[in-house]
């Protein structure tokens, strides 16, 4: 149904990005034997700005079909993804125990891997029962969450208020997943296959990211 181009291209180039990921989100917070990277004013405005202009290239040279050139930017969008996501665990640290934190980063990376793989599978299945337009009112809904929670970040730093918006954003990926999977065989058969590894990509690192910080939040209040 997915064809050659998916198990010879998509899963390993998406596989090599996620183990990317892993590995700088653990040497970055310091679970690696490094010490923590301290994240300053001009770091985090550099490595934002980094992460935008890496992803922005990927998309574009995969909608381009500049698969091989897409894949490059990718691993280097990988790493800056990895960058970013080091602050949560930095972050977690601070309000349970360290060895808790790999614990956690753990169950919801298979939890969420899990997760994800399910989803898309079902969407497969619903090929063609899943309304194209769905997508721009998950679009919006999705907006005016990212609105909402970094405002919320803004006023009130990391708070209760995230694990509501992360429990919110946990289902609106799940719709989203749900999208992409019905898509998938399509994005496949038109040559984008690099399109298919940023979805399921950023698909992963979302579930994965909220489940942790469900996670942290939840034990952190007992």
């Amino acid at each position: 149904m997915l064809g050659n181009d998916f198990w010879y291209k998509t899963l390993p180039v998406l596989s090599i990005g996620i183990v990317i990921w892993v590995l700088f989100t653990l040497l970055f917070s310091g679970f690696l034997g490094f010490e923590a990277i301290s994240f300053s004013g001009i770091v985090i405005i550099i490595s934002v700005v980094c992460y935008i202009l890496f992803w922005i290239i990927t998309i574009l040279l995969a909608y381009w079909k500049r698969n091989i050139f897409s894949m490059l930017s990718f691993f280097v969008a990988s790493g800056f993804s990895g960058l970013l996501s080091s602050t949560l665990l930095t972050w977690a640290s601070t309000i349970i125990r360290l060895e808790l934190v790999l614990g956690f980063f753990f169950a919801a990376f298979f939890v969420g891997v899990g997760a994800v793989i399910g989803l898309l599978i079902l969407g497969i299945f619903l090929r063609g029962r899943i309304s194209e337009r769905l997508i721009y009112p998950l679009l919006l809904f999705g907006f005016l969450l990212l609105v909402i929670e970094i405002s919320l970040i803004l006023i009130f730093g990391y708070n209760p208020y995230i694990l509501i918006t992360s429990v919110l954003v946990l289902i609106w990926f799940f719709f989203v997943i749900l999208w992409d999977g019905s898509r998938l065989p399509n994005t496949i058969e038109e040559g984008y296959w690099m399109i298919a590894v940023i979805d399921i990509f950023l698909d992963m690192i979302n579930v994965i990211i909220r489940i942790f910080i469900i996670l942290v939040e939840i034990f952190s209040e007992q």
